[in-house]
């Protein structure tokens, strides 16, 4: 009997898996918001024109630099065609990831503020900005300001001369940026914002940035780049978030607005026409000033481009749209698997009634792909109400095989506010000793300082989600009223630091298609459709070192007693 797929989910990601991606049967993984994972044919393609063909560095004029500036030029109007952006109306740099095509942006806007007359530009930013779009705010000498929701936003862009933005002159130089996609929570940002800036009479010197790293992995940016007059001014792509390989990243550049980033100072190597080096004036002349003799990007694409991992692109490029056709696929596929590890992650509850999993969103309309994307936010909660450690929660998902990123995921404000945290105490948990990285305080004062982030892309299944669904419930949900799995340790509130658990095998559910489990998940797989043996139901500890004269770490609350 054939089983038909929900509406959807792409049925064709199983089989792919097995071909176009052995090298994840190493377990489930989960964290491509961090970085998807690439497929096989890409790197045996890329490997097959290394090999067969002569590529030199495009600055020259030999043949096989001819080579690599054909190819070059080649994917950089591929790319663009990927986006559904135009080329008559918007130019690509190849930067390194979308970090540093924030920082061009930003150092653009720095240098041409200095012949503004306070010598500043305004900033803006979203709170669930990621940490290279908040650190632009050093660079405006104070002239910034957060905004701290949705509505502030909305009000600015209405009122932009009564909006309270930290703003002396609504009509100087400034820069609006915000993400399309929170990396923390998946929940995606209206994306009319840039159009209505460009609206404001009052706004027609404040350009818009776009952080599209965590939105372009699973959404059409055709949705974005159609109309040029509603296009952001700027938007940054790390680019193996869609393909997984190669490292290179992206800014698309408007073309009407362009020529504001042509004024920066700094140049390097090919992007000048002529530098003269001696005398009392010495001068440059940037190729970004020299239209239509160059181009845009010639004039901001400093030293030699990485010209082999362009290559790569172009494979990758193809490969994709082999793979699953669109990314309009693509998106329906995650948005069916994310609202199924919604549901099934928002139903986890003790036997006490209460839930077992925390969930940070503004959104709760899962399902829909405009307002969320294929990463959720959580932490575990034991029974009682005292949270589980998120460094503890990602540690035991390792184990286990599944990989999940926990901490402050580069999200500083979605993580203090959605946490419930004031300024103040961001104050107390530095002074503490908390820092973001796995060695900081996970839980201070019974509040997390961080969470849990589980992310899917274009080659997960729902047998991932399924999997990962049971590990929780396994792992942390107590099916009587006073425990939990995690419970039944006897050391559970008083584990030394210099401990390690030792998770004991986890018997699940029959499923279809068991060859198609990753062979180091060492799953025992038994006839009986009961769960045995909770993951963590035994743990056992094994001493390492002698035990310091440290205070006992608490594993559900991850941190030693902080007062």
């Amino acid at each position: 009997m054939t089983t038909i797929a929900p509406k959807g989910y792409n049925p064709d990601v199983d089989a792919l898996r097995k071909k176009e991606y052995p090298h994840m049967s190493h377990g489930i993984y989960l964290d491509h918001g961090g970085a998807t994972i690439y497929a096989r044919s890409t790197v045996e393609g890329f490997a097959s024109k290394m090999v067969t063909g002569l590529y030199g560095n495009p600055h020259s004029e030999n043949s096989p630099a001819r080579l690599s500036g054909d190819v070059v030029d080649q994917v950089r109007e591929k790319m663009l065609k990927f986006f559904g952006a135009s080329s008559t109306d918007f130019d690509l740099i190849f930067v390194a990831n979308a970090t540093a095509a924030v920082k061009l942006v930003a150092d653009c806007f720095r240098d041409l503020a200095e012949k503004s007359r306070d010598r500043k530009f305004w900033y803006g930013y979203h709170k669930d900005a990621h940490t290279s779009v908040v650190g632009v705010r050093e660079l405006t000498h104070g002239q910034f300001h957060c905004f701290e929701n949705d509505e502030e936003v909305e009000e600015w862009l209405q009122f932009p001369e009564n909006a309270y933005a930290n703003r002396a002159n609504p009509n100087g130089l400034g820069l609006f940026a915000y993400p399309g996609q929170s990396n923390m929570t998946g929940r995606r940002l209206p994306l009319s914002w840039s159009w209505r800036a460009r609206q404001s009479e009052s706004l027609q010197n404040t350009y818009t940035l776009l952080d599209a790293a965590a939105l372009a992995m699973t959404y059409p940016m055709e949705n974005i780049f159609q109309d040029p007059d509603r296009a952001p001014d700027f938007t940054c792509f790390s680019l193996y978030k869609i393909f997984g390989f190669p490292d290179v990243g992206a800014l698309v550049v408007r073309k009407e607005s362009g020529h504001i980033l042509t004024l920066r100072k700094y140049f390097g190597g090919g992007t000048v026409s002529m530098v003269a080096t001696f005398g009392d004036t010495p001068w440059h002349r940037s190729k970004g000033l020299q239209t239509p003799t160059y181009k845009l990007h010639e004039g901001l694409e400093d030293g030699t481009l990485p010209f082999h991992s362009i290559l790569a692109l172009d494979e990758a490029i193809d490969v994709h749209l082999r793979l699953y056709g669109s990314m309009k696929n693509i998106s329906a596929h995650t948005s069916y698997l994310i609202e199924q590890l919604y549901r099934g992650m928002a139903e986890l509850r003790h036997g006490n009634g209460r839930p077992a999993c925390l969930i940070y969103s503004e959104n709760r309309d899962f399902k829909n792909p405009n307002k969320q994307g294929s990463a959720i936010a959580f932490n575990m909660v034991l029974p009682s109400g005292d949270y589980v450690s998120y460094t503890d929660v990602e540690r035991m998902a390792n184990d286990a095989g599944f990989y999940i990123r926990s901490g402050g995921v580069c999200n500083p404000g979605g993580i203090f506010s959605l946490l419930g945290y004031e300024p103040w105490m961001t104050e107390r948990a530095l002074s503490a000793g908390h820092h973001c990285g796995s060695n900081g305080i996970s839980v201070l004062h019974r509040l997390p300082t961080g969470i849990v982030r589980a992310s899917l892309g274009a080659m997960s299944t729902r047998q991932d989600v399924d999997l990962f669904l049971d590990f929780l419930r396994t792992t942390f949900v107590g099916t009587d009223k006073e425990s939990s799995p995690l419970s039944d340790a006897p050391t559970l509130h008083s584990i030394p630091s210099d401990t390690t658990l030792e998770p004991q095998m986890m018997a699940l559910e029959p499923i279809a298609d068991a060859d198609a489990l990753p062979e180091l998940r060492k799953l025992n797989h038994k006839k009986s459709r009961v769960r045995h043996i909770p993951l963590l139901s035994h743990l056992r500890r094994t001493q390492t070192a002698p035990p310091p004269a440290l205070p006992a770490k608490n594993l559900a609350m991850g941190l030693p007693t902080i007062r």
